[in-house]
Formats: C-alpha cells, sequence, structure tokens
C-alpha cells in the first residue's frame, strides 16, 4: 500500500486530556469513597473488625482514652455496688439497657430524677462520679448505655441523632411510673451532644426542667472532621472530603446525613435552662465550642463554666470545688426542693426489677 494512501489515527489533544481527567477523576472518587467507608467502619460501625470500640476492647485504644483518670474509686465501688437494672426498646426495636440508682441522701428530693449520658465508646460505668453526686443531691439517677455500648443493643453509633430517640424514651418512662417528675439531663461529650438534640425536639416533656452539657461538640460534621485531621494530620479541608465520603456511606446504610446532628439547630429550639461546661485544654473538643453552643441557645437561664487546663471532660476532676459549687448552684435553681401540691413519692418503686 502506498504511503501517501495510509490512514494515519491520531486522538485530538483536548479530547486525550479529557479522558486522562476523568479516568483520574473515577479513580480519585473510588479513592476517597473507599477512605469514607474506612472511616465509616472505624467510628460509627461498632462490628468492624476496623472498629474504635474493637480496638478498645482490646486494650489497644488506652493509651488514647483518659476517661478512666476522672472515675474516682468510691464513686465506682458505690456504683457496682448500688447499681439496678432497667430496659426499654427502643423506637426501632433495639432492647436499650441502664442502671437505676435510689437516692444516696437522707433527704431525698420529691420527684427528682437525673438522667446521665456518657461519652462515645465509653459505658455508664464512666458516669459514676456524676451519678453519685446526684444520688447524694437526693436525685433517683438514671444511667444508661448508649446504643451499642455495653449491654444496649446496636451496631451504629449516630452521634447523638438517633441517640436522642432513645434519651426520649428514657424520660417517657420515668414518667410512666412518676407523672409529677422533674427531670434534669447530665451528659458528657456525646452523652452532652445527645442532650442538645434531644432539647431541640418539639415533643419534649415539660418534666424536663434544666440540662448540663460537658465537653459537648457542635456537629457530627464539625466533629469527625476535627478528629480526621487531627489523627491523619492533614488539612482540614482534606479531612472535609473523607468525612463527606462517609456521609454517603452513612445515608445509603442508615438513610440519613451527618448534617442532621447539628447541635446549634437543635439549640436554637431550645426553651430550657443549660450550663454548659468545657475545659480550655481539651484535645477532642474543641474549646471554643462552647461559645458556638451559647450563642445559639434561645432557651432562658443558659449559663456557662469554662475551666482552666481541664481537658475531655475532666473539669470535674481538674478543678472539683469550681465544678460542683457552679452545678449544684445552677441545678438548685431550676429543681428547687421544695415543690408545690406534693403527691406521694414513687422514687423507691421507680422501674422495678
Amino acid at each position: 500500500m502506498n504511503a501517501d494512501n495510509t490512514k494515519t489515527t491520531r486522538r485530538h489533544p483536548v479530547r486525550t486530556a479529557f479522558h486522562v481527567a476523568c479516568g483520574t477523576a473515577v479513580a480519585g472518587a473510588a479513592v476517597l469513597l473507599a477512605a469514607g467507608e474506612l472511616l465509616f467502619q472505624v467510628a460509627l460501625d461498632t462490628q468492624s473488625e476496623q472498629s474504635l470500640f474493637r480496638r478498645k476492647a482490646d486494650g489497644k485504644y488506652d493509651s488514647f482514652d483518659h476517661t478512666p483518670a476522672n472515675v474516682d474509686g468510691a464513686s465506682l465501688d458505690w456504683f457496682e455496688s448500688t447499681r439496678q437494672p432497667v430496659r426499654i426498646l427502643s423506637q426501632d426495636r433495639l432492647k436499650l439497657h441502664a442502671w437505676k440508682f435510689d437516692p444516696d441522701s437522707g433527704r431525698p428530693l420529691p420527684h427528682a430524677y437525673a438522667i446521665c449520658l456518657h461519652g462515645y465508646t465509653g459505658g455508664p460505668a464512666e458516669m459514676a462520679p456524676w451519678a453519685h453526686h446526684y444520688a447524694q443531691m437526693g436525685f433517683t439517677v438514671l444511667v444508661p448505655a448508649a446504643r451499642g455500648h455495653e449491654r444496649s443493643q446496636g451496631r451504629y453509633v449516630t452521634f447523638g441523632w438517633e441517640e436522642r430517640r432513645d434519651l426520649m424514651g428514657w424520660i417517657n418512662k420515668i414518667l410512666a411510673i412518676d407523672p409529677h417528675a422533674r427531670i434534669l439531663l447530665h451528659g458528657n461529650s456525646m452523652g452532652a451532644a445527645t442532650v442538645m438534640l434531644a432539647l431541640g425536639e418539639p415533643t419534649l416533656p415539660r418534666a424536663v426542667r434544666a440540662a448540663v452539657v460537658d465537653s459537648g461538640y457542635v456537629s457530627e460534621t464539625g466533629q469527625l472532621t476535627d478528629n480526621v485531621a487531627g489523627m491523619l494530620h492533614l488539612p482540614r479541608g482534606m479531612a472535609g472530603w473523607i468525612v463527606s465520603a462517609a456521609d454517603v456511606v452513612n445515608r445509603v446504610r442508615l438513610g440519613f446525613p451527618f448534617s442532621k446532628a447539628d447541635c446549634l439547630a437543635a439549640l436554637g429550639k431550645c426553651r430550657i435552662p443549660v450550663l454548659f461546661i468545657q475545659g480550655t485544654k481539651d484535645e477532642i473538643v474543641s474549646p471554643g465550642s462552647i461559645d458556638l453552643l451559647f450563642a445559639a441557645d434561645a432557651g432562658t437561664g443558659r449559663e456557662r463554666l469554662v475551666v482552666e487546663d481541664a481537658g475531655h471532660t475532666a473539669s470535674m476532676a481538674t478543678n472539683p470545688a469550681l465544678y460542683w459549687s457552679t452545678v449544684d448552684a445552677f441545678v438548685r435553681r431550676w429543681i428547687p426542693v421544695k415543690v408545690p401540691n406534693p403527691v406521694v413519692a414513687t422514687a423507691k418503686k421507680l422501674f422495678g426489677r
């Protein structure tokens, strides 16, 4: 064949560049989605082999977990020797577990209940100092295990979003037995976020009189982004891409986006007094979060306490005198000892065995 008749096929340079870009984008998207899947398994799937929950059970998480340092032996002994089991079913039919404690006081507060919520990967026992203190004030105390934690069923953790409905279940459990109940909510870390998200519920019973939120984060998206950036030493923008990919996985697996767990939006609907507590050396939740949360709170009677040199949920252990004097004054302001038209106390028969 004559060379002049030979057809030479050449790709247009723009088309070639477009194909390369598309291939790169597809490969990048696949890598990003894989990173999102891994983050979902590590942070939110309690049964995954890569889960932080499994690592904690194996003792591999101990060097990162400072919670045990906040729990003193005396309160833990009291917790383990006086606890009474309680159970409810969640709206999605999970068996949820809690420990109930009678008032540890010669002068129990009439119809006064405190619900104490633990943090991410933790358990009810880490709330022993708080539960004991409220019991000594005269409260009947309930310490639930969040879904997927301790004895409560559930595979996935939702940073407070589904947990808020579980909290509503515990509140309604109390009210079913004592319609005159006055309820205090106290949450640490993810427990604090759970409390704040519940405060935004239009069906929150009026029996909930006040809330204490210690080391609470602003949102699931923001907290995961901060954690990924910190653990992997990534720019926050790049960490945000990974969290966005995990959000896609969350939508597919659980049916809702991370944006649902937005404490600022929930606090905008709050109608009860809240005491916000934050340590200045919190290495997990940004110490500046308290300013955003306080500003977003639309309720009356809001207060805040910033404890110098305190780490994550460690304000109580760092400065117990300041911590408890502030908390006690706040609680007594909104749940006074005397109540109008008292009826027969039902605390001792609460929940039964």
